[in-house]
């Protein structure tokens, strides 16, 4: 593919350039070299594994910073003469021979005794059937779920599961990451030897830190390792305490550690290899929603219970290919199969918002989760108190006049930066009860492209963030704009399924606090949906400019 064509692939990068206003660095026994690169959508991240498309060679990309469409690069001095990339690509597959062979071990369980029944790796098996929870004192295939949960129920519930799997369903602002780590405290002062995965060691760390303060807050005594690599510093834990937990530990495969050593933490890597096979009590994969069924099974082959966290109805794991039927879903989407939450026979639906106020959740809730999550009472007191459309609570819908724009509107951008200095003028009343000023930091615009985030960045007070969905899952705002950018269904740059995805729209309004503002083409509403699912992705959008228009009345 040329360099041009790399521009509109959505997973690479092309139209690479030398910045001629940067020259190289000498850094050690290499140089850095600055690259520029046009607006466009792509899967690249630095320090992962990147090839030149003219050559097949290994590139050290060590900085992409999509706002400014700069990219630097390492090269030994020896090579100074070479041409530098005019196109990046992911390169190859990550090695996954561990996993293949942690499949093949549980087909070989499943051909000796059944796919059912006692034996080893029973928990994954019931989870290949999506068969309801075991639970010592529970009738297998009645209600976990009566109301909303409390801890001390989930503690339960995970201290009876019997050589089984649960699953809990964590919508935006429900805890799930909180609840997360107060089951795993609870779990190791029981004296059970605990695993901690997640799909990447940001979304471990981010537990990892939440199991410590869990600790030291309930006084368990815990002791902690953590996987890493010398070759990846981004897998080096960095404990927020004085005296931290969870230790960083570069060789964890001589299994078992000490017995003092009740929690384990790491990737598929870490924990599909044979002498990791039921050498765990539990389980936890935290951002399962993101996790393939096939590496779930594999990481799960360690344990004999296994609890997953996570919401496939957030943005969902990156799948590249072609899949046979079910091939390619998260172990998350296997498990809920049609139904968008989970049933109370099945699974833990945590049905409580701390963040959105009542009329911000009504819509997500309606939209997306079977109208079953709600908001704590705290947060009916929050509201944006400001002059014009943008005071109040709930949604919000401005319209922006524009034509042939793909992944940029600066029309969007102008609307949004005019609607800010009203609001910086506001006041913003918590769920506490207290008002205060608006803040800039108290905004946040999201869209779905970098070209548009660099046309927002340009034109916004600074302390506004703004960045694409992806960037922003877990974070939150009282006002939060969505940019959609796109003009028209005609010039929708890679595909509808993309641009009206119910998962990025529920992402983008489910930040907000207060105020969620969608400000796009009123010609997006009237796309002509050509399957049932995009009919229901056009659905959603419509649904809610309705609630808008409502509130204005």
């Amino acid at each position: 593919m040329s360099p041009e064509g790399l521009v509109e692939d959505g997973e690479a990068i092309g139209e690479l350039t030398p910045d001629p206003t940067e020259p190289p660095v000498a850094d050690a026994k290499s140089f850095v070299y600055t690259l520029r690169f046009p607006e466009q959508e792509h899967k690249l991240a630095a320090a992962s594994d990147i090839v030149d498309v003219a050559t097949g060679r290994g590139v050290n990309v060590v900085e992409i910073d999509d706002e400014n469409g700069v990219l630097r690069i390492r090269r030994g001095q020896k090579r100074a003469e070479e041409a530098l990339p005019a196109g990046l690509m992911p390169g190859g597959p990550y090695r996954t021979d561990e996993q293949r062979a942690a499949l093949r071990r549980l087909g070989g369980v499943v051909a000796d005794i059944g796919v059912s029944g006692p034996g080893p790796f029973r928990a994954l098996r019931d989870m290949l059937l999506g068969r309801p929870p075991r639970i010592r004192g529970i009738a297998e295939g009645a209600a976990l779920q009566h109301g909303s949960p409390e801890i001390a129920d989930l503690k339960r519930l995970a201290r009876g599961l019997d050589n089984s799997c649960l699953y809990i369903q964590g919508p935006p602002g429900s805890g799930k990451t909180w609840t997360g780590a107060q089951l795993i405290v609870d779990l190791v002062d029981q004296g059970r030897r605990v695993g901690v995965a997640a799909t990447s060691h940001k979304a471990v760390h981010n537990l990892l830190h939440e199991i410590e303060a869990a600790a030291v807050a309930q006084k368990v005594d815990l002791r902690g390792w953590k996987k890493c690599s010398v070759q990846n510093p981004e897998s080096d834990f960095s404990s927020k305490l004085k005296r931290p937990l969870i230790d960083n530990e570069s060789d964890l495969h001589a299994f078992p550690p000490p017995d003092d050593v009740r929690l384990v933490a790491g990737t598929a890597w870490l924990l599909a290899p044979e002498a990791m096979d039921d050498q765990l009590d539990y389980l936890v994969i935290d951002e399962a929603g993101q996790v393939s069924l096939a590496d779930a099974v594999a990481m799960g082959t360690s344990a004999r219970n296994i609890i997953l966290l996570g919401d496939p109805l957030q943005l969902a794991q990156v799948s590249q290919g072609v899949h046979p039927d079910g091939a390619g879903d998260s172990v998350l989407e296997h498990l809920l199969g049609e139904h968008a939450t989970i049933p109370p026979e099945l699974g833990i639906f945590l049905d409580r918002t701390r963040r959105m106020h009542p009329d911000v959740c009504r819509f997500v809730s309606e939209v997306v989760y079977e109208s079953r999550l709600h908001s704590i009472a705290e947060c009916a007191r929050q509201r944006i108190d400001a002059r014009g459309l943008l005071t109040g609570t709930g949604v919000r819908f401005i319209g922006a006049e524009h034509a042939g724009n793909t992944r940029e509107s600066p029309e969007e951008a102008a609307l949004i930066a005019a609607a800010i200095p009203d609001l910086l003028r506001g006041t913003v009343t918590l769920a506490d009860g207290s008002t205060r000023q608006l803040r800039a930091e108290d905004l946040m615009v999201v869209t779905p492209y970098n070209a548009q985030v660099r046309c927002l960045t340009d034109r916004l007070p600074d302390g506004v963030r703004v960045g694409t969905v992806d960037k922003f899952q877990g974070q939150e705002a009282h006002v939060v704009f969505f940019s959609m950018a796109t003009s028209s269904g005609a010039e929708v740059p890679r595909n509808v399924e993309f641009l009206y995805s119910r998962n990025r729209l529920n992402v983008a309004v489910s930040r907000a606090r207060c105020l969620a503002v969608l400000v796009c083409s009123p010609r997006l509403l009237d796309l002509e949906p050509r399957s049932i699912e995009q009919m229901r992705l056009v659905n959603a959008l419509c649904r809610l400019v309705e609630l808008a228009e409502s509130a204005d009345a």
